[in-house]
C-alpha cells in the first residue's frame, strides 16, 4: 500500500488503502457480496423496515456496541460517512441482540449504510486478529492466512513484486499499457472500474464561469494519464451518462475573453495522483487563458478538487453524500431517489440539474490498477475497490511474481 495511517480508526479511515487494511481488522454490522453488489449478513442476521422505510430494526450480535459506534460516528464532525447517520434521529440497542433505527425521511436501501466502515465498533473482533502494526507495516491473522500489509512506493512496491517478495502491489501512475506488454507482469495486471469520480467542486464561483470550467475541462488528457482505461471520462455522475459536447467546448472557449478576470483557487488534497491530476487540468485551463491556482488547503478556496468514491455500492450513494454532506444539489430529490423502488429516472434528473447548475464538474471514473500474483486464488476487488482477504488462499510460494 502507498499511504495509510496507523493507528487506524474505523470511523475515519478513507481511501482505497485505509479501508481496505480496516476491513480485515474490523467488522460492519452488514457485507455486500463483492459478485453481486447485494447486502448479505455480518454482525446483524435480519433486517426489517416499516412501510415508509423510515424505521428500521436489526437483529445483531452486539447490538449495543453497535449503537454505540452509530452514535460516536455521528459525533465525529470528520467522519468521511458521517451523512449516512446524521439525520437518524433514533439510534438505540433496545435488546443485546436488537438494534432500532429511526430516520427523518424514508431510506429503501438504508441497509447498505450498515456495511460502511464507519459503522464496524472498534471492540469487536473483525474478519483477522492484529498480530502487530506500524506507520509502515501490519500483521493480521485469521485461522488459515497470514495477511502482511506493507507500506512502499509505488515503485519501489514493483520492484519487491518483480522480485517475488510481494503477492498484490499497485501498478504506479501511467504504467499500465507498459506493464500489459511487459512478459513478466502482463499476467498479473488486473484493472477495475470503481464506483468513484475525480471531481471538481466549485464553492462561491459565478455561474457561468462555472460552466465555462466544466466545459473546457481536459478531461481526454486526464483519462489516458490517470484513469489509464477508454472511456473513463465522466460527463456525469451516472454511468454512462452523456459523452463529450464539442459544441459546447467551442461555446465556452469563445466566451473567455469576455468573462471577468477572477482568479479561481482550486483546494488540492496531498495524495499525489490527485496531485498530478489537478496540474493536467491546470495547464490546459490556464492554456485556454482561465485563471485558476491551486492551494493546499481547502479553507477558503473557491472550489475543491477531489477523489469521490461510494460509501457503498449503489449509484445513489454518490448523489447523497454530495446532498447530505455538501449540501450540494436538491435535497428533496434525493429524498425522493431514496425511497424509490426504481431510481433510474430520479438520479437522471438529479444528474440533470448538477450539469445545469455545474456546481460539480466529473471529470473521470476512477479505475483502480493493480498486480496480484498468480499465486492468489479467490482475490476479488470489488466495485468500492474492497478485497475480501478471508476468500484468498495463497498456493505454494515461489520466488516469481
Amino acid at each position: 500500500m502507498t499511504s495509510f495511517r496507523w493507528p487506524l480508526d474505523p470511523a475515519l479511515a478513507e481511501g482505497r488503502d485505509e479501508t481496505t487494511l480496516a476491513r480485515a481488522l474490523y467488522a460492519t454490522p452488514l457485507r455486500t457480496d463483492p459478485a453481486t453488489g447485494a447486502v448479505v449478513p455480518g454482525l446483524c442476521t435480519a433486517w426489517k423496515a416499516s412501510p415508509d422505510f423510515r424505521d428500521w430494526a436489526f437483529t445483531c450480535s452486539a447490538a449495543p456496541s453497535i449503537a454505540m459506534a452509530l452514535q460516536r460516528v455521528v459525533g465525529l464532525k470528520d467522519a468521511p460517512s458521517r451523512w449516512l447517520f446524521a439525520d437518524a434521529t433514533r439510534i438505540s440497542a433496545e435488546t443485546a441482540t436488537r438494534l432500532r433505527i429511526h430516520l427523518r425521511f424514508g431510506w429503501r436501501r438504508f441497509p447498505y449504510a450498515l456495511t460502511a466502515l464507519a459503522a464496524a465498533p472498534r471492540f469487536v473482533p473483525g474478519p483477522f486478529r492484529l498480530v502487530s502494526g506500524s506507520p509502515t507495516r501490519v500483521v493480521v491473522r485469521d485461522s488459515d492466512l497470514t495477511v502482511v500489509f506493507r507500506r512502499l512506493g509505488a515503485y519501489a512496491a514493483v520492484h519487491a513484486f518483480r522480485r517475488g517478495e510481494l503477492d498484490e502491489s499497485p501498478v504506479p501512475l501511467g504504467d499500465v499499457l507498459a506493464d500489459h506488454k511487459d512478459p513478466v507482469l502482463r499476467h498479473a495486471v488486473r484493472s477495475r472500474r470503481l464506483l468513484a469520480l475525480d471531481v471538481v467542486v466549485f464553492h462561491g464561483v459565478d455561474s457561468k464561469l462555472r460552466q465555462t470550467y466544466w466545459q473546457t475541462a481536459d478531461r481526454t488528457d486526464y483519462q489516458q494519464l490517470i484513469p489509464e482505461q477508454d472511456g473513463a471520462s465522466a460527463f456525469g455522475l451516472t454511468g454512462p451518462g452523456p459523452g463529450a459536447d464539442p459544441a459546447g467546448f467551442r461555446k465556452a472557449v469563445q466566451g473567455i475573453s469576455s468573462l471577468p478576470r477572477v482568479l479561481v483557487r482550486i483546494a488540492v488534497p496531498r495524495d499525489p495522483v490527485l496531485r498530478y491530476g489537478a496540474r493536467l487540468l491546470y495547464a490546459g485551463w490556464r492554456d485556454l487563458g482561465l485563471g485558476p491556482r491551486l492551494v493546499g488547503a481547502a479553507s477558503g478556496a473557491d472550489a475543491s478538487f477531489l477523489r469521490l468514491l461510494a460509501a457503498y455500492p449503489q449509484e445513489e450513494a454518490i448523489f447523497a453524500e454530495l446532498a447530505l454532506r455538501d449540501g450540494i444539489g436538491s435535497r428533496a430529490e434525493l429524498v425522493a431517489a431514496l425511497s424509490a423502488t426504481v431510481q433510474e429516472h430520479d438520479l437522471q434528473r438529479l444528474d440533470d440539474q448538477l450539469r445545469r447548475s455545474a456546481a460539480v464538474a466529473p471529470i473521470a471514473w476512477v479505475v483502480d490498477s493493480r498486480l496480484v500474483s498468480p499465486r492468489l486464488d479467490g482475490w476479488r476487488e470489488d466495485v468500492l475497490g474492497n478485497v475480501d482477504y478471508t476468500s484468498v488462499r495463497s498456493r505454494a510460494s515461489s520466488r516469481g511474481p
